[in-house]
């Protein structure tokens, strides 16, 4: 006959464990059960048998092991509805030792690895414009005006020459447009190149190690020097 324990989360469930093995319980004596397996977690207790549950009545799962009542087993569901694990002790129920034998209990520390996430920093990546001056040449049209005199031999004019005031700009005057050409500076964007930002997780293996201890015994004789004499 044994009883059952109603464990939060593998925290707590370690600390049973060890509890219950150190109080002298085997490892075959403690039964786990779940709905979503602990397995990789029991790995550092082999003996520890594992149940799963997936909805199966508890009654039946403890049946040959212990009676449970229908109160008790409501309890048992919802702890296992909410994600908890259930924890099953036999108790020893083998002859106690004869008078004359006397047991020690032999330990050994073992070593166990956690691993915790640390923000060591951050990669920022940060878009920003710098000016830099760009000089190049450019032609540029524009128009130049030269005026030559040449001469010529005198020679009458068969047109009445009449000098009055109507019209005298138009004659005496020659209007040539001049143009130039002028430069624009016109500025656009273009995409030179894109930036890809990538994050990968790199595993690496780092070595690590601590001491531990071990309980042994040392047997001795001690002799009764009275019974020499």
């Amino acid at each position: 006959m044994g009883h059952i324990e109603i464990i939060e989360d593998e925290q707590h469930l370690q600390e049973r464990l060890q509890h219950h093995i150190d109080s002298g319980v085997p490892e075959n004596k403690l039964i786990v059960v779940s709905n979503r397996g602990v397995e990789g977690f029991l790995r550092d207790y082999p003996s520890v048998e594992e149940e799963m549950a997936g909805g199966r009545d508890i009654a039946d799962i403890f049946s040959r092991y212990i009676a449970v009542s229908d109160e008790k087993a409501s309890q048992y569901t919802d702890a296992l509805n909410k994600d908890e694990l259930l924890l099953y002790i036999e108790n020893d129920t083998s002859a106690p030792a004869a008078a004359d034998e006397e047991t020690i209990k032999l330990r050994k520390e073992r070593l166990s690895v956690n691993k915790d996430s640390v923000n060591k920093g951050e990669v920022v990546v940060e878009k920003y414009a710098e000016s830099e001056i760009e000089e190049f040449d450019v032609p540029v049209n524009m128009d130049n005006v030269t005026v030559e005199r040449r001469p010529v031999e005198g020679e009458p004019l068969f047109e009445t020459y009449n000098q009055t005031e109507d019209g005298e700009d138009d004659l005496n005057v020659i209007r040539i447009p001049i143009t130039k050409e002028r430069i624009r500076i016109i500025k656009e964007q273009v995409v030179t190149e894109e930036i890809i930002v990538r994050k990968e997780v790199i595993e690496k293996t780092e070595h690590v190690s601590g001491t531990v201890r071990r309980e042994d015994i040392r047997v001795s004789e001690v002799k009764n020097e009275d019974l020499d004499k």
